[in-house]
């Protein structure tokens, strides 16, 4: 369900219609012309208020089935604390708190431009539905977003988490897993071209891991602190322009819950890799070392 502030305008509109066409001693063309007058004024009183910073508000529920359905932006500006502590599934994130930090309004133009111009509607998700969704709607509006593509999620991710719509599992996104073969991850070692990461736990790690990749452990991969630990060391140690092949257990949820999280950190999924079979594959395993 969508709000808008410009509804009483509307319903006045439509009375001051219904108004003109009973009144007595009026021909049908004078009703005809009043009512089209009046639809007008209401259309443009509509865009005025929408241009002068109207907000539209989505229901939550709503939006939770947009991001599902990957037909609309569900953007999330709240930090990456209280984001990675839980999220809407499918949902995209782009920080604008703290809100007086100005950097992150030049980050989400630079965002808006890459990835939200393609004339989809956009659900807002802030701390509570106000000051971070007015001020993401300013932004957007003024990198070139059409206005009345924007939407408030009412009453932000505090209304999110009351109905129960916040997870921290990732292992299902809508992302299009890139993979490749035991063999191709071996034959690429040594390769200045290439980054290999292992996301299982540091003691299995240590037993057994391909030579040159890192590790970060993601057994837990619904525990918010180990994301956070994932994000923070793509950041800060992996090249974002490089491709990645990651290594997990089986080649399944720790690998997906990695490139989830490497997508938020700035990392194209197009570039990200999971080694299909995991550690459980043959080319693989006979290539583990322990130092």
């Amino acid at each position: 369900m969508r709000k808008k502030l410009t509804a009483a305008l509307l319903v006045s509109a439509m009375a001051a219609m219904m108004v003109t066409g009973c009144a007595s001693g009026t021909d049908s063309k004078e009703t005809t012309a009043a009512q089209t007058t009046a639809a007008e004024s209401a259309a443009e009183t509509t865009a005025a208020s929408k241009e002068a910073g109207e907000t539209q508000y989505v229901a939550p529920a709503d939006a939770v089935k947009a991001a599902q359905a990957d037909e609309i932006h569900v953007l999330d500006v709240r930090e990456w604390a209280n984001y990675a502590e839980g999220r809407v599934a499918g949902s995209e994130w782009c920080p604008i708190f703290p809100l007086e930090d100005e950097s992150l309004a030049e980050q989400m133009t630079a965002y808006a431009e890459k990835n939200l111009k393609d004339g989809k509607e956009i659900y807002i998700i802030c701390n509570s539905g106000k000051r971070g969704a007015a001020k993401t709607t300013e932004v957007l509006t003024a990198a070139g977003i059409d206005p009345s593509l924007l939407f408030t999620v009412e009453g932000g991710a505090k209304a999110l988490g009351e109905e129960k719509s916040l997870t921290t599992n990732r292992a299902e996104e809508a992302i299009d897993w890139q993979y490749v073969t035991g063999k191709e991850a071996v034959e690429a070692l040594g390769s200045e071209d290439v980054q290999f990461l292992d996301v299982r736990d540091m003691d299995t790690y240590a037993k057994g891991h391909l030579p040159q990749s890192m590790n970060v452990g993601l057994k837990e991969i619904e525990d918010s602190a180990a994301q956070t630990e994932m994000y923070e060391m793509a950041k800060a140690e992996l090249d974002a322009e490089k491709p990645v092949y990651i290594l997990c257990y089986s080649g399944n949820k720790c690998a997906k819950t990695a490139i989830s999280v490497m997508k938020d950190a700035g990392f194209d999924p197009a570039n990200l890799f999971i080694i299909e079979n995991g550690a459980k594959d043959a080319d693989v395993a006979a290539a583990f070392v322990t130092e």
